[in-house]
């Protein structure tokens, strides 16, 4: 990996980090780390969804984007950077034709690149895929024909649990390769055409790649349901016996979601008529169902818990409060762009540019601060400082609101055995329902 990358995947990690509270990748060891390879992605997240894969790939990828995206410098000059590919679309105006696309895309998988592009075309609201456009097909084929051999073919799936929200969980999920030069042997028939002109393998192809991309991706009827089926693949995932099964994976939960999505209606609507009954419960008291299994519903484990989170908070305070000092416009003016009323694909590209951007610049200010008070080493030691004084905050503003659910779930329980007794009820037909379902 080029010098230039590892600076490149070192600033992405940063920024993932500080805008998501977990990330999990699913991918084969080294899956995307040499070759040429042509990588077909979900896009529900606009900016969101390349910065993601730049932090789940094996190395940097080169983005085909709409060339609209050049006309701002500041965009332009990190396409440039992570030498992203453009790519012209009708609607946008501008030139007729894609050639040069196709020939810098041929020229970057002929050097081994990893080339990655939104096939849907579109940011997409829905929590489906879109049907897939040829583009991802006719760019391989030619690419095979100009000479480009051992070609692979791959779909990447990203799972947002809230695509609009700051520090939620999100789920990446990379793999379904095609060996282009066994697909074409395989479909395609002595002396026909090999290239894009043959319209019956591009359109073979296109087939392919869009079921491969469904499975890697989410692929439900409308946000309730795809949120109603992944809370209770939560719940049935979850355990009380054993604690490393009170944490799960948010992929380990959108694989079940995805199959029982795929369960006979009946048995679909009973897990997610049981979830639905069973979060009434949960909102009522306060409580998620971490916490529940977690065995605060226990005043002893209670108690130990918010000692526990006191004492946490005490040490982290000092650092929080300077953390929010520094970074207060910041944190602000994110506030404000979360509260534009746009659609979710859009906040997901708004949001994290916003958050970027003013964040970038009250960090640099301050380092400069910290340059005209104590020269280099007074520079260095305030980059050092910030990104501690930010998570600090983070920390503390989470912890603080795991324990005041807790406390608001205590607090309005009046016979505390028989409502836990019927939380535990309602929990136990979610588990049930869902063991039937898949």
């Amino acid at each position: 990996m080029s010098g230039s990358s590892k600076v490149i995947k070192k600033l992405v990690w940063w920024a993932v980090a500080a805008l998501y509270h977990r990330v999990e990748v699913r991918q084969a060891p080294h899956l995307t780390a040499e070759g040429p390879e042509l990588a077909n992605s979900s896009h529900f997240g606009g900016f969101t969804d390349p910065l993601l894969l730049v932090y789940a790939m094996d190395r940097v990828p080169r983005f085909v984007a709409r060339d609209v995206i050049w006309k701002y410098p500041v965009a332009k000059s990190l396409l440039k950077w992570v030498k992203a590919i453009p790519v012209h679309k009708a609607e946008d105006g501008g030139p007729t034709s894609n050639d040069a696309m196709f020939a810098s895309t041929y020229e970057a998988l002929g050097e081994g690149d990893l080339v990655t592009i939104f096939p849907e075309g579109i940011t997409v609201d829905d929590p489906s895929i879109a049907h897939i456009k040829t583009g991802s097909a006719r760019i391989v084929l030619g690419a095979r024909a100009a000479g480009v051999s051992g070609l692979r073919l791959l779909s990447a799936g990203i799972h947002y649990e809230n695509k609009a929200a700051l520090r939620s969980e999100v789920f990446i999920d990379i793999g379904w390769v095609i060996d282009l030069d066994a697909f074409v042997e395989a479909h395609v028939t002595p002396g026909e055409p090999e290239d894009a002109s043959n319209r019956e393998l591009v359109r073979e192809l296109t087939s392919v790649m869009e079921a491969n991309l469904r499975e890697a991706a989410p692929d439900f009827e409308s946000w309730a349901i795809a949120r109603s089926l992944s809370a209770a693949s939560d719940v049935a995932l979850r355990t009380n016996t054993q604690k490393d099964g009170i944490d799960v994976g948010h992929g380990d939960r959108e694989r079940l979601a995805r199959l029982l999505d795929d369960s006979p209606e009946p048995e679909r609507f009973a897990v997610r008529d049981s979830m639905d009954t069973y979060q009434a419960d949960l909102d009522a008291m306060g409580f998620d169902d971490e916490m529940l299994m977690s065995g605060l519903t226990k005043i002893t484990s209670f108690m130990a818990y918010l000692i526990r989170s006191i004492i946490i908070g005490l040490v982290l305070v000092p650092f929080a409060l300077a953390g929010l000092i520094v970074n207060a416009i910041p944190m602000a003016l994110v506030w404000l762009i979360g509260r534009l009323k746009v659609a979710d694909a859009m906040m997901a590209t708004l949001k994290p540019i916003g958050a970027i951007l003013v964040f970038g610049i009250t960090w640099g200010f301050w380092v400069w601060a910290g340059w005209s008070s104590g020269g280099p080493e007074g520079a260095a030691g305030i980059l050092l400082l910030l990104p501690i004084l930010l998570f600090a905050l983070i920390a503390i503003f989470e912890r603080g609101v795991l324990v005041g659910k807790a406390i608001r779930g205590f607090s309005r329980s009046r016979s505390f055995t028989d409502v836990h007794d019927q939380i535990m009820d309602h929990r136990r037909a979610v588990v049930e329902a869902v063991a039937i379902a898949a």
